[in-house]
């Protein structure tokens, strides 16, 4: 179950003994969480990473999943987690930073993956259709259930 979300991308030039990169936050989640990469490729995938495990938990362990933003409605400036921390002079490069849709395979982070026999109920139309269309009729339920979760 493919899942996408938008993340900002502040890229930190070289400070007080500190390398350049990236730190990646998102703000469709309490506290802007995020994580960082020293080049774009990385933190991309730490990204993705971190997207993974923080919508894992959150389905695990019954907490809402946020609706993502429209990137087209998010803006570097605007969206800045620390743009009302008087005492953090947080700077970026806004040359090299940037919005992006991060996407992850929610799937491939949940660890209750232990499969649970169940004996359910369809009309004989759907029983037909999905048999012609070869469905496996356990992962489509397993995806719509974690879809409708996830407000896809």
């Amino acid at each position: 179950m493919l899942v996408t979300f938008p993340a900002l991308f502040y890229f930190e030039p070289e400070k007080d003994g500190y390398s350049e990169g990236y730190s990646v936050f998102f703000p469709d989640f309490e506290n802007f969480g995020g994580t960082c990469g020293d080049t774009v490729t990385e933190a991309m995938y730490m990204a993705s990473d971190w997207l993974g495990i923080t919508l894992a938990d959150d389905i695990e362990n019954g907490r809402k999943v946020p609706t993502p933003s429209q990137i087209s409605q998010l803006s570097l400036v605007g969206n800045n987690p620390f743009k009302n921390d008087e005492e953090l002079n947080y700077t970026y490069d806004p040359e090299k930073s940037f919005i992006s849709m991060v996407s992850v395979d929610v799937s491939e982070y949940l660890d209750s993956q232990e499969p649970i026999k169940k004996t359910l109920t369809i009309p004989k139309w759907a029983d037909k259709l999905g048999r012609e269309m070869h469905l496996n009729f356990s992962k489509t339920l397993t995806d719509a259930i974690a879809d409708k979760k996830l407000n896809v």
